[in-house]
Order: C-alpha cells, then sequence, then structure tokens
C-alpha cells in the first residue's frame, strides 16, 4: 500500500539508459567516429525490440525473444554483434546496481558459419609466395605494411605521410577505434624501403595526403571497390587455398607469428593497439605460447636452481 504522498520511483525505460550509456562509454574510451557508427547501428537494431520496455523489466526470456527475432532479419555474425551490445549495457547496469543481474550473460547464440568464425593464419611461406602474386603495386605495399605492422583496416586507410616518420622508422597511429590504438609502431627496414619507394612514385606526397590513396581523386582509398579483387587474385596466383579474410587474416598473422616467435604479451598488445590482455591471450594460445623460458626464469629467482 502506497503512503499519502508518496510516489513510486518512475522505472527506468532501456532506450534512455542504452543512449546514456553509449555516450558516456564512447567518451570513457575515445571511440573513433566509425566505432561510434557501428554501435549505432547496433542500438538502430535493439531499440525497437527494447526501447519502450523497462530496464529492470528485462529477462533471459526477454533476450530470447529477440533472439529468435533478429535471426530472421539478419545474419548469425550481426546477431552475435548486438548480444554482445546487449551483454555490455546490461553489465554496466549491473555494476551500478540499476539491475541484479545480466539478461544477456549466457545468450542461445545463432551458429556463425565456420569460414566467418575460423581464423586463417598465413604461414610464412604463403606471405612471401602471396607478396610476389600482386600485380598492383599499391596493392602489395597495403598487404606489406598490413603484414609487418598489425594495423587495422581503417588504420591503414587513415593513414597519411604525417604519420610515417622515415628518420626513426616508426608509424604513428593516431585515428584508432580507441584511446589505446593511438601507438606507434616501428617499421622494418623492408617496409621502410617500400613506403620510401612509393612516396616517390605517388603525385600524393605531401604530409596531408593519404598513403594508399585513390589514384583518381587522391581521397581515402575504397578497399571495397578495388582491394578485395586484387587480394583474391594474388591468393589465387600464390595458391592459397581456403577463406582468407582481407585485412582480418593479414592482421591475424602479423600477431600469430609475433607471439610463436617469442614476443612478450606486452609488445603484442602494445604493437596491436588491444585495451585488454584478454584479447592479446588469444593469439598466445593460437600460437601455443607457453613461455618455458619464463617459467626457468622464475624458478632460478625463488628457487636459486640452475640447469
Amino acid at each position: 500500500m502506497e503512503k499519502k504522498g508518496w510516489r513510486r520511483p518512475r522505472r527506468l525505460p532501456f532506450r534512455t539508459y542504452a543512449e546514456d550509456w553509449l555516450e558516456a562509454t564512447a567518451a570513457k574510451r575515445a571511440w573513433s567516429h566509425n566505432t561510434r557508427r557501428a554501435y549505432r547501428g547496433g542500438m538502430r537494431r535493439i531499440l525497437p525490440f527494447f526501447g519502450s520496455m523497462a530496464l529492470d523489466g528485462i529477462k533471459p526470456a526477454t533476450v530470447a525473444a529477440f533472439t529468435r527475432d533478429a535471426i530472421g532479419r539478419h545474419g548469425p555474425t550481426t546477431v552475435n554483434q548486438d548480444l554482445n551490445l546487449l551483454h555490455n549495457i546490461f553489465a554496466t547496469a549491473v555494476r551500478e546496481e540499476l539491475i541484479d543481474s545480466n539478461p544477456a550473460a549466457r545468450p542461445e547464440r545463432p551458429k556463425t558459419p565456420d569460414h566467418e568464425r575460423a581464423w586463417r593464419v598465413l604461414e610464412p611461406g604463403e606471405v612471401s609466395r602471396v607478396l610476389k602474386a600482386f600485380t598492383d603495386e599499391r596493392a602489395r605495399l597495403v598487404f606489406l605494411t598490413s603484414i609487418l605492422t598489425a594495423m587495422r583496416r581503417s588504420e591503414l586507410v587513415n593513414l597519411r605521410w604525417a604519420d610515417v616518420d622515415f628518420l626513426s622508422d616508426t608509424i604513428h597511429v593516431r585515428r584508432a577505434k580507441s584511446r589505446e590504438g593511438h601507438r606507434s609502431i616501428a617499421v622494418p627496414k623492408a617496409l621502410s624501403d617500400a613506403l620510401w619507394s612509393w612516396k616517390a612514385s605517388t603525385p600524393y606526397q605531401t604530409d596531408r595526403d593519404y598513403v594508399f590513396a585513390s589514384r583518381e581523386s587522391g581521397q581515402r582509398m575504397n578497399p571495397d571497390r578495388w582491394w578485395n579483387e586484387h587480394w583474391k587474385a594474388a591468393l589465387a596466383n600464390a595458391g592459397v587455398d581456403g577463406y582468407v579474410r582481407p585485412f582480418h587474416d593479414a592482421r591475424h598473422s602479423a600477431l600469430t607469428h609475433m607471439a610463436a616467435n617469442g614476443s612478450s604479451p606486452v609488445a603484442i598488445m602494445a604493437l596491436a593497439g588491444h585495451s585488454s590482455m584478454a584479447t592479446t591471450k588469444r593469439y598466445l594460445h593460437l600460437a601455443g605460447v607457453t613461455f618455458k623460458d619464463e617459467a626457468a626464469a622464475l624458478e632460478q629467482r625463488l628457487l636459486g636452481t640452475n640447469r
């Protein structure tokens, strides 16, 4: 029974909380324009279903109903991305003590096709063959930069000559998906020489120009218009079988081989621009890294044993 003069607090609508969460998280993590746009796309898909509901009234069964509805509208990868978004929103609400538990903690997820789920790590011999198989020099240099720096697609697209320091052989990633993505990457000699030769041959050479600018306009390259064609042709000419994702698998290959070659987790995390060591651990696991030298060093320090 309500007491006279007392009103039950109004329940917080999911739409209000989710939109506030998006703005606060974007500012906290310093998301890039493209990352913000991707999250807003997810919001446009989840808000028609959840928007009018009370935040504390959403249950696991509600999330399951959303999943069933979304599967009929979108592919499994998109649905899983939206479930991740819901999980993150509700996880913050739990931390803020607005709800008791996360209704999207363990949702039943649609199965992702094997070619979308699996990483295809290129072997060293395959990398060499693919590099030789390109017939377009700009495409070859994009791949060389990707495989030697592990830069993301968006970082390559937005790379300008002002970001390339030939004196210190360093690339400064200034336009990244998060604050952690802003980093400096050491450039090996082969890549430095290739970038220098490319700069000498392109008409777009000022600091403001894009490294991989469109030949016709000088604007940012649109990989979807030309890269896929050159990428698929190079893979075929190099005799590389299976589905190899453009950009993504070159980055994964670089980080996995770096781990397999004995680089420290911190170095891999810094190169990749990861915000969490949990992400870096995926590459360490894939590379089968067990850190035997570190274990022996710890034994020596703590027990004084020599082997």
